[in-house]
């Protein structure tokens, strides 16, 4: 009887499959294609072959997002879900394509491989989104909007056949945020790429996609039955006990690339705790930041500030739940709550996430000499085309106390790609005073086009103690032109591109305080070469009556980018700053099987004028090797060496070597003598055991 009975349900669901699958090339925001529930787990095999993938949720007739045409190699995509798991299958036919798959190593990255990729939005508008990836061998790595440290524990596999590959993904649903209803809508996409065709192909297109990313423009997928505690993750805790030894062992680095002295903490502990289905409690004390600190040295000339990466996980995470208002500008914005300018902090707590339509941060962090919270707060219509938001900051530090507020609204037309953002921030210093920030842009981007104006006024004086200001005491108008093509299906070309990007700010006396007229074009070869090339004059006022000139131009050539072996190499000349500078970067990788190595060799020459002898320079050579032992195993060494002083960065030679274990339990063993990010080799080894308890790291 029961064999009977579970029979009929497996027709049943055929028969209601089938008027779902498979599912048509293109869809997009306005499709809806309901979940199917699995009567039983799939086997746990990359395979199509058992009866129950028949009543899938099935994706077929992929878009070739980098050619904007249907795609040339067969890709079917199904999905199926139960109580616990998400299951995930593709069928990716390949013949007469090479298949890249180099990496070894789980949770470090398949970008540059041929992969496959399984992607969903919980919220509907983009506040959720859950990106999980398989290469051709079953290595897997996975993104979170919401965390840059995401990295559950879930299953990945993979089958090499004659005419391509399989891979089967089980994602736990533990692993994911979603609201608390039995019944539930997410949106989703699938893709693939293939790297030696440097294609990225997309089930959800449509032409005012600018990525194939834009959880806006994908289709729904409804009717999610779930148990209200099926999406709740745990409750998790990373604990560390950390020993340093060597003369340098009190050096550790700050946000903005500065090592300063400090005493190496011993232990400290980070705690997530969800509050709901989709916010969470954040907290850490005594971070510590030696295994987190990355090479972010450049020794080329900059006009501006430079612009770090934020690196620490307690600001990494839930960045976007904080930093709300729109970032708007031609070549740069302004930032409210830019995090790198936070120094070494001793402890930090917030809370994070969404509840309904709105997005909620709140934060503080507090370190020797300040104390400053943070808070961000967003509402978006369920499309995600539309939002509202509010960002503030409150900077406590000695002698100073630093008030910011903004607010920004942003839209856009998902059909023809017609934009408009708009961004306001005032800013209270109690011993600057008072000054305002104010941008507007109104446009158009689209699949071939972009037709973007933009406003900034700018007040003097405006420069948030916890923000990243570009430009202050500036207001004027702007614009960027584009274009965008794909070669025909005959032409040796993938795609091109040009762009014209343009601003006059004059200060508030009425003398010009900056202005720029810059040049892009890009061309796109399909046995993978590409040409690049830019140019175009700007001015900057940098002190008051001090105008200096940048007017370089440049070239470059790259072969194999976004592969796993690529080559690059650039050569930039011009005035700059009362210097004439001629800048050459090159670099190189290539891997090996489980082994992989990297190669960069830039310089700077700076003359008096363009003719006269050189006066100064800077040279830099940067080379990593890396090995990986299993999937879940890898050590690495780099060394680097700058000389002379004409160039961003101090000279030196600097060698680190990096040991990385992450256990079954999630634990992590970490071992590092120096660090890639000193100007020199520091002389700290640090020796580093992470207890990891309750949910999966990152969720």
């Amino acid at each position: 009887m029961r064999d009977v009975v579970g029979r009929c349900v497996l027709v049943a669901s055929v028969v209601a499959a089938g008027a779902l699958a498979p599912a048509s090339a293109s869809v997009g925001a306005g499709d809806r294609f309901a979940a199917v529930r699995a009567a039983a787990p799939p086997p746990p095999v990359a395979s199509a072959r058992a009866p129950i993938w028949r009543t899938a949720l099935t994706a077929r007739s992929f878009y070739n997002f980098s050619t904007r045409r249907p795609a040339k190699l067969a890709t079917t995509a199904r999905l199926l879900y139960d109580q616990k798991n998400l299951y995930v299958e593709f069928h990716c036919a390949q013949k007469g394509v090479p298949i890249t798959a180099s990496q070894r190593v789980n949770h470090a990255g398949v970008g540059s491989d041929d992969h496959v990729s399984f992607e969903i939005d919980t919220s509907g508008n983009g506040s959720r989104t859950y990106i999980f990836r398989v290469n051709p061998i079953g290595i897997h790595d996975e993104a979170s909007s919401e965390n840059a440290r995401y990295a559950p524990s879930w299953t990945s596999i993979a089958r090499r056949t004659r005419a391509g590959y399989d891979v089967l993904m089980i994602v736990p649903l533990a692993a994911i945020r979603s609201q608390a209803s039995k019944e539930q809508r997410w949106r989703l996409n699938f893709e693939r790429f293939v790297a030696a065709r440097n294609a990225d192909y997309t089930w959800a297109y449509a032409p005012a996609m600018q990525s194939t990313t834009a959880v806006p423009f994908w289709p729904w997928l409804t009717d999610i039955s779930l148990t209200g505690n099926a999406t709740r993750p745990k409750p998790q805790v990373d604990a560390y006990v950390l020993a340093a030894a060597g003369s340098q062992r009190n050096l550790f680095q700050n946000g903005i690339g500065q090592f300063q002295e400090t005493a190496p903490r011993r232990v400290g502990v980070d705690l997530t705790y969800p509050l709901t289905n989709t916010l969470a409690f954040v907290g850490t004390l005594a971070p510590d930041f030696s295994n987190v600190e990355e090479d972010q040295t450049t020794i080329q000339l900059q006009e501006f500030q430079k612009a770090y990466q934020e690196y620490r996980p307690f600001f990494a995470e839930g960045a976007q739940y904080i930093n709300t208002v729109p970032q708007i500008g031609v070549f740069g914005s302004n930032t409210i709550f830019y995090t790198p300018s936070i120094g070494i902090f001793n402890s930090g707590m917030k809370v994070e996430g969404t509840a309904g339509r709105s997005d909620i941060g709140l934060l503080n962090v507090a370190g020797a000499g300040f104390n400053d919270s943070a808070a961000g707060y967003t509402y978006a219509t369920p499309s995600g085309a539309f939002s509202l938001s509010a960002e503030g900051v409150i900077a406590e530090h000695a002698g100073l106390r630093d008030v910011t507020t903004g607010y920004g609204l942003s839209r856009i037309n998902r059909h023809s790609g017609e934009t408009t953002a708009l961004e306001f921030a005032h800013e209270r210093n109690s011993v600057t005073g008072p000054a305002n920030d104010l941008n507007f842009e109104e446009g158009i981007r689209n699949e071939h086009f972009t037709a973007v104006g933009f406003y900034r006024d700018t007040s003097p004086g405006y420069a948030p103690v916890d923000g990243y200001t570009a430009t202050n005491d500036a207001r004027g108008l702007g614009a960027e032109l584009g274009y965008k093509g794909t070669g025909s299906p005959h032409s040796p070309i993938l795609s091109y591109g040009a762009n014209l990007g343009l601003d006059r700010y004059l200060a508030y006396d009425g003398s010009v305080r900056e202005a720029d007229i810059n040049g892009f074009f890009n061309v796109q070869l399909k046995d993978l070469i590409s040409v690049q090339g830019f140019a175009g004059p700007s001015e900057l006022q940098v002190a008051p009556g001090k105008i200096e000139w940048f007017n370089r131009r440049s070239i470059a050539i790259g072969y194999r980018e976004g592969t796993p072996n690529p080559a690059s190499v650039s050569y930039s000349w011009g005035p700059f700053a009362g210097f004439y500078v001629q800048q050459l970067q090159s670099s190189y990788a290539r891997s090996l099987g489980a082994y992989a190595v990297s190669f960069d060799y830039d310089g700077n020459e700076e003359r008096p004028a363009r003719s006269a002898p050189i006066s100064n320079g800077q040279w830099l050579r940067r080379f990593v090797f890396s090995r990986s032992f299993g999937k879940n195993a890898t050590i690495g060494v780099a060394f680097r060496a700058i000389n002379g002083t004409g160039g961003f960065a101090e000279p030196g030679n600097n060698v680190s070597a990096l040991f990385e274990e992450r256990f079954r339990n999630q634990d992590l063993l970490y071992v590092e003598y120096g660090t890639s990010a000193a100007t020199q080799t520091l002389d700290r080894l640090i020796v580093k055991f992470v207890f990891h308890a309750g949910g999966s790291t990152g969720t």
